[in-house]
């Protein structure tokens, strides 16, 4: 995706997407519109417990996060000490977590795609984008315009 010029990103956008390929045009319209941007390397990543202390690091999540699937949830669906008119989410390098854990997998997306629909009815965006390789064979839509 090359964002034209007068590309824009809004709350009705909120969702999990393929990842576009010009993911630093997208990274400077983000910015410019307030919104926090974090990067989810997966590289290395086979298990639960190991995306959850990722996403503990990346996030900045509280000492009290309790790494099990709420806590993610409910860290995502808050994120007080993040303030920001939004966020995009981009997920890298989890095709190993995908293909050994799928069950996991496909539940942290769940996570991903309830706090996306969070934030929409809060009237800000929530992206969680999935690069090739963490989406694997999954039929994502691209960002919509």
């Amino acid at each position: 995706m090359k964002a034209p010029a007068n590309f824009s990103l809004t709350a009705a956008q909120s969702g999990v997407y393929a990842a576009p390929t010009d993911l630093a045009q997208l990274k400077l319209i983000a910015q410019s519109a307030g919104l926090l941007w974090f990067e989810l390397d997966l590289a290395g990543v086979a298990a639960k417990s190991q995306l959850l202390a990722c996403c503990e690091k990346v996030f900045s999540l509280p000492p009290t996060f309790g790494h099990n699937w709420d806590a993610l949830a409910d860290g995502l669906e808050d994120l007080s000490w993040q303030p920001a008119r939004g966020y995009v989410v981009v997920l890298r390098h989890g095709g190993t977590f995908a293909r050994s854990s799928p069950q996991e997998f496909a539940t942290a997306l769940e996570i991903f795609a309830n706090a996306s629909t969070y934030w929409a009815a809060k009237h800000k965006l929530f992206l969680a984008l999935l690069d090739e390789d963490t989406r694997g064979a999954r039929a994502l839509q691209s960002l919509p315009n």
